[in-house]
């Protein structure tokens, strides 16, 4: 082999092995700056002196537990390359440990007039987003009765832009994180989480759809069990079966940590699955994206039922006799 062609060989493995590198770095970089820096929602209160400079913000966030250590490098080429160093601003914030890196230097981009960071999980229902947002802002502007109202008002709810009609907003107020002014009111509230409900899901689905994502997403638990959930409740409501879904009782009962009794399964109700064949008139909850999903390209299987046991793993059954030994057996 000649050495002209020998160093070709070389030149050629080096670049790729710096494409590799890059390409790796590249999805590290991208990570780092998406992913959410802890799973708690706990608030710190973290102050900017004046003229302090990056180096020394970066150590303060890592020391309060607002930056993960191993990303300084990535946040320093964040800022670099954003420039954005210059822009952050002194003052003291409240800010919540779970933003990603792009959340957290956009909320330090203004020391004087902070938006408040407000968490609204999937799975719960109005009247508990309603409390969340009422308890984050505790002023006079947010107006929890308001709230509720507007999210039943139809008049105020076709001019929000959803793609289907509805005559109340359960299932459409996307949960997720948001950074709200100080003095928002219901109204804006609400349309702020319509808007992003209607970005976010940009998927086909129907009114039958979100009502059967929201039973998913609190008889689901996870990103593997969700489509097979879905893909039973189709099943089930498509060959004229009862659900029989406890969230779906739970709904107007208005406490999901209510343990079900035998009178509760003869409750005359709507959304008394137990006993009315189909689905409850309206969603049961709003359900995050991963449940609209699994709704919308549910998992064909030849299972009819299901079951958590404690520790949230999933049984399935083709029979009620394989279904009443998973109960015995994992619930008893």
């Amino acid at each position: 082999m000649s050495k002209i062609r020998l160093t070709a060989m070389l030149i050629i493995f080096v670049l790729i092995l710096g494409l590799l590198a890059f390409f790796i770095g590249l999805r590290g970089y991208n990570n780092a700056i998406k992913t959410p820096n802890s799973d708690s929602t706990e608030k710190v209160e973290f102050t900017i002196e004046e003229g302090e400079n990056v180096d020394n913000i970066l150590n303060s966030l890592i020391e309060n537990g607002l930056l993960r250590e191993k990303y300084k490098l990535y946040a320093k080429i964040y800022l670099k390359i954003n420039k954005l160093g210059e822009k952050i601003q002194a003052g003291t914030y409240s800010i919540p440990k779970d933003l990603n890196m792009e959340q957290l230097f956009t909320t330090l981009q203004d020391g004087r007039k902070q938006d408040i960071w407000i968490t609204i999980p999937e799975g719960i229902r109005i009247d508990e987003i309603a409390s969340i947002i009422d308890e984050e802002i505790n002023n006079d502007t947010f107006s929890y009765d308001e709230f509720i109202q507007l999210a039943n008002d139809s008049t105020f709810i076709s001019q929000l832009g959803l793609p289907i009609d509805v005559y109340n907003l359960e299932g459409f107020l996307f949960p997720d994180k948001y950074a709200v002014p100080a003095d928002i009111t219901a109204q804006e509230a609400i349309q702020i989480m319509v808007q992003n409900f209607i970005s976010k899901v940009n998927i086909p689905y129907d009114y039958k759809d979100i009502i059967i994502a929201s039973i998913v997403e609190r008889e689901g638990y996870n990103s593997q069990d969700r489509p097979i959930i879905a893909g039973i409740i189709k099943k089930r409501l498509e060959e004229g079966w009862l659900l029989q879904t406890d969230a779906t009782l739970l709904y107007p009962i208005k406490n999901w940590k209510h343990e079900l009794t035998e009178e509760d399964l003869k409750i005359d109700s709507p959304y008394n699955t137990y006993k009315i064949i189909g689905l409850p008139p309206t969603p049961i909850c709003n359900p995050g994206l991963e449940s609209i999903q699994a709704t919308v390209n549910p998992q064909k299987t030849d299972y009819y039922y299901y079951i958590h046991d404690k520790d949230g793993n999933p049984h399935y059954a083709k029979t009620l006799e394989e279904h009443n030994d998973n109960i015995n057996k994992y619930l008893k």
